[in-house]
């Protein structure tokens, strides 16, 4: 994504290096690729229980969380709704912030789990780089929080699954307040 450049004494800087290594690399940091997604389930969308579920969000700009979501990309980072994509190297901040809604049964508990480049809810379960338990709102309401600053190569995905014991909701469509999210952003250069 930036390409460093060291000039040596009295070497000219052209223009086309003042775009590549000035210009280009001031414009990766005033304005990262960054993606926020979000999801409000209606009841007919509710997920089984007892199984890792692969979070599917809604397009930026669609759904109950339209307001707060985003693709700097025109996109490119958005272009599948289980996945968030890396269109450059570079060290990534990962965040969500879920809310988890019974269905019917109280919730005892619940778990999600962040990952990359996997596609089905066991594989992100057994292959996370952050899992996090969720905290009790109500009996029948849990919320959950978490992020992670991880390298990825162009290309690579983030993905979030969620596991609870009975079937759930994320969030609801009914409600505005009720908007859970996922968020991809560029922090730095790739060590």
């Amino acid at each position: 994504m930036i390409d460093i450049k060291t000039w040596a004494d009295g070497e000219k800087v052209t223009p086309a290096d003042m775009k590549k290594y000035v210009s280009g690399a001031l414009r990766g940091f005033l304005e990262p690729p960054a993606c926020r997604r979000t999801v409000a389930n209606l009841g007919s969308q509710q997920k089984p229980g007892g199984v890792y579920q692969v979070v599917e969000f809604d397009k930026p700009g669609m759904g109950q969380g339209a307001a707060h979501s985003y693709d700097t990309t025109g996109g490119f980072m958005s272009k599948d709704p289980y996945k968030i994509y890396a269109p450059a190297d570079g060290l990534y901040e990962i965040s969500f912030g879920l809310i988890v809604r019974a269905v019917s049964d109280p919730l005892t508990w619940v778990v999600g789990a962040l990952s990359k480049n996997q596609t089905d809810g066991g594989s992100i379960a057994a292959s996370n780089f952050l899992r996090v338990g969720f905290g009790r709102a109500t009996s029948t309401e849990k919320v959950g929080a978490g992020s992670a600053t991880v390298p990825l190569r162009a290309g690579d995905f983030a993905s979030l699954a969620v596991h609870s014991e009975v079937p759930f909701l994320l969030g609801s469509g009914n409600f505005a307040q009720f908007v859970s999210h996922f968020e991809l952003r560029w922090v730095g250069v790739k060590p």
